[in-house]
């Protein structure tokens, strides 16, 4: 009788809730499609001479662009890890005479160039406006740049080689808008920032704007358009570098709770 009384008081009370998600959504954004460099000049060295993209052969085909995001949100903060890695080379015969850093490439040499950009990058976003079907954030953003600019001549005596390697630090003011249609959604990322010619000449920018497909609870396809720019002249370094990157993108934007949360109910 005993062992009765207290199956029945068990079976009245009320089932522990599930715990506590430590973030409201944690997402992967991945991106890839094609880049085309609008433009890429440059000059490295005191007696360097100044390029640009079409010289080195960067315009001649598509690059392949990829990113990687994670991001966790807990109300109304945000905070995104990004992984932005660019690495092209080229192979090109040269014009004329070309002096990179104390190097000289003499005219009709080929060569091979290869630029380096991986951005890592951490931002956050604070909620500033959220109602039902419209969003406003704005924050900051960090990224560190990790760069190297190289020229190598191609079956040639001697055999030359040129390099420019760098590891900077950059900040960024950083704006996100987003519109809920319901069946699709659409969204526009803005990272930037410029010192506008003020002592040290130099500018980041990166814009992004996405057509969102929700497929199933936590899970969407995108289609996104891409500019990344931006550079600096170094008078202390004698270097110059200014570009502008053009992309045309598919992805998935996967919340991993939400996923396996609604994989759970079947």
């Amino acid at each position: 009788m005993h062992a009765l009384l207290l199956l029945a008081v068990l079976a009245q009370t009320p089932s522990a809730e599930p715990p506590r998600r430590l973030f409201d959504s944690f997402t992967a954004d991945f991106e890839i499609g094609a880049t085309y460099l609008f433009q890429n000049d440059g000059r490295y060295g005191v007696n360097g001479s100044t390029y640009t993209a079409a010289e080195v052969g960067q315009q001649r085909n598509l690059a392949v662009g990829t990113r990687l995001a994670l991001e966790a949100q807990l109300g109304r903060h945000t905070l995104i890890a990004t992984w932005a890695p660019l690495d092209l080379t080229t192979r090109t015969t040269l014009t004329r005479d070309f002096t990179f850093q104390t190097t000289t490439f003499a005219s009709g040499t080929v060569v091979d160039h290869r630029y380096l950009f991986d951005g890592y990058r951490l931002s956050y976003l604070f909620g500033i406006v959220r109602v039902p079907r419209f969003s406003l954030g704005a924050g900051a953003s960090v990224q560190v740049r990790n760069a190297s600019v190289e020229f190598r001549t191609v079956d040639a005596s001697p055999a030359l080689f040129a390099v420019e390697r760098d590891i900077g630090v950059v900040g960024a003011v950083k704006l996100r808008a987003r519109f809920d249609g319901g069946l699709i959604y659409a969204q526009a990322d803005v990272d930037f920032f410029n010192t506008f010619g003020a002592g040290l000449k130099a500018g980041i920018h990166d814009v992004a704007l996405t057509m969102g497909i929700p497929v199933v609870s936590g899970l969407d396809f995108f289609l996104r358009l891409r500019l990344v720019g931006g550079g600096a002249e170094v008078p202390s370094r004698d270097i110059y570098n200014w570009g502008n990157f053009g992309s045309a993108l598919v992805g998935l934007r996967v919340d991993v709770p939400a996923l396996w949360q609604s994989n759970q109910r079947f």
